[in-house]
């Protein structure tokens, strides 16, 4: 998800559509990886289920983006959106289920909503800046991320 940040940083002016295919595949990709660990976890984590659901999510997401490059860019806002608003609640849900890095988890939630919401309930304002707010989000998804696979031992 960094890499995926920072790819967005550095071409904003790329157009929706190929926006739309890679965030497609990062998502894809994220959402094997997520349900992978939701999976292999399950003797360790009680709520592993949200955690397959939330990697199913992703996947079924990717999926879409991929298949429908050309009608998803005009619906892209509301897409990442909502699954950046699902992921943010999510990370906040499971910060108060499972003990460690739950301050990181409630305040990477909390970012993540905030950004949701300006890409969900600002459609002129996403529309001209989407890259650049998805990029944020995904940044902030990913550093998430790579702090918490380095508390898993």
């Amino acid at each position: 998800m960094i890499l995926l940040g920072i790819l967005i940083f550095s071409s904003p002016g790329g157009a929706l559509i190929t926006l739309a295919l890679w965030i497609g595949i990062g998502l894809f990709i994220a959402g094997i990886v997520v349900i992978y660990r939701g999976i292999a976890l399950r003797a360790v984590n009680p709520n592993w289920g949200w955690t397959v659901f939330g990697g199913v999510l992703d996947l079924f997401l990717g999926y879409i983006l991929m298949a429908n490059p050309l009608v998803t860019a005009e619906i892209l806002p509301f897409v990442f959106g909502f699954w950046a608003a699902f992921y943010g609640i999510y990370l906040i849900i499971d910060a108060f289920s499972e003990a460690g890095n739950r301050g990181i988890k409630i305040i990477s939630g909390i970012l993540i909503l905030i950004f949701a919401n300006v890409i969900m309930f600002n459609p002129l304002l996403a529309g001209m800046t989407l890259a650049i707010w998805v990029g944020i989000m995904l940044f902030v998804a990913g550093i998430y991320n790579v702090i918490f696979s380095f508390s898993l031992k």
